[in-house]
């Protein structure tokens, strides 16, 4: 049963966080948008670019419906977004930004500085990908970004967009680090579905807004950021960010059972489904590729599927986990949607360093790159591949 049934057939009157809701349908851009209203966040930065538009579009709507409480400024660029965030973070306001594209790659210095000044920052980024031109579903915007220090969900679904996007700024304000989530273009952000929408005092129950840190801006205590850093604090600077995000997967998982304990949803760094020791496949996926990999693999006894929801930093306790349970000669099959200009796709990369000190056998395929849709087929033909034969190649494309 989904979590979705789960809810419905609870009972609808009475006390209890599954009486809660209100089922709405909404693409994937609008559950962002009311996800960041229901945070209560309080000052948003845009700048147009397809296909995230429809986001800030919908949250300055709602501003000028007075149902959402914030100032959105128009930037001249996609770096003054992110500048304009960090400074705004830095005075305790809680903040909020879409992007895609280019316009996320235009970002990418402030990406790191908003990182290592350990700003509590939740954007949201649409996939697609750069050159050529495209505006399509595709990995490659964000995959490219995973080394600036930003903690990355993927989601498969509009409810995922929504409920990910309210537990970010948990997380993010736990942590003081910034949370990316990410949905496919076009395939969450333009397509309609059922998301069950929270009431407000439940969200705020969950999430209020809190800074459990010194480093804002206070006009009584008067410091300074950003500036040079001589060598001899260079490197611990850098290990306070590498402990905390050692820390995130761990954190992910439990503020995920909190989260199931408000509404009624229960979201982990992976979702691991029909892995034992039966399984001679399984398929690793990531986003909306994941929805049609579940239909798929409900049709083949002998194959599991394991979600990836956090990507940065990549959950290797919860993969190990996962794939232990399987027999050694399972094959491990990753399904990328992201070229990196590399031999492997980022996901395949990520998962032989976290099983390299075993002798699983690895296999990656790149599949919808641009948008190029992974229907059931696309999957079979994936399955279809012969991964004991010693002719497979290790990597493989598929149409």
């Amino acid at each position: 049963m989904s979590q979705l049934e789960a809810i419905e057939k609870q009972r609808k009157t009475g006390p209890g966080p599954a009486s809660r809701h209100v089922k709405k349908v909404l693409k994937g851009n609008a559950a962002a948008a009311l996800a960041a209203r229901l945070c209560r966040v309080s000052f948003v930065t845009a700048y147009p670019i397809t296909p995230q538009t429809s986001i800030i579009e919908e949250i300055n709507a709602m501003i000028a419906r007075k149902e959402f409480d914030a100032t959105c400024v128009n930037m001249e660029s996609e770096h003054s977004v992110f500048a304009a965030l960090k400074g705004a973070s830095l005075v305790g306001e809680r903040v909020f930004t879409a992007t895609s594209g280019q316009g996320l790659l235009y970002a990418h210095e402030v990406l790191h500085a908003i990182a290592h000044m350990r700003l509590p920052i939740v954007a949201c980024n649409v996939g697609r990908p750069s050159y050529p031109w495209n505006i399509w579903a595709d990995q490659t915007d964000s995959i490219s970004q995973r080394d600036t220090g930003w903690i990355q969900f993927y989601c498969e679904s509009a409810q995922e967009v929504l409920d990910t996007i309210i537990q970010s700024y948990k997380i993010a304000e736990s942590s003081n680090m910034p949370v990316m989530v990410v949905l496919d273009a076009f395939y969450l952000s333009h397509t309609s579905e059922n998301v069950y929408v929270p009431e407000q005092q439940l969200v705020d129950d969950f999430c209020p807004h809190e800074r459990r840190t010194s480093d804002r801006v206070d006009p009584k205590d008067p410091k300074s950021f950003g500036g040079l850093v001589d060598p001899s604090k260079y490197d611990t600077y850098n290990r306070a960010h590498w402990e905390e995000m050692c820390r995130i997967e761990e954190q992910t998982d439990a503020v995920g059972r909190e989260f199931e304990q408000f509404f009624g949803r229960n979201y982990g760094a992976v979702e691991a489904v029909n892995i034992g020791p039966q399984t001679k496949t399984v398929l690793v996926t990531m986003s909306s590729i994941t929805t049609t990999a579940r239909q798929v693999i409900a049709d083949h006894e002998d194959t599991g599927l394991l979600k990836i929801r956090l990507f940065k930093p990549f959950p290797k306790d919860s993969v190990r986990k996962a794939l232990d349970r399987t027999a050694k000669d399972c094959n491990v099959v990753a399904v990328d949607r992201n070229y990196t200009a590399d031999r492997e796709g980022a996901l395949l990369q990520q998962l032989r360093q976290t099983m390299c000190k075993t002798d699983r056998k690895l296999f990656g395929v790149y599949a919808g790159l641009g948008g190029r849709d992974v229907s059931p087929q696309t999957i079979r033909n994936i399955l279809d591949i012969d991964y004991s034969s010693p002719d497979t190649e290790e990597i493989n494309w598929i149409q």
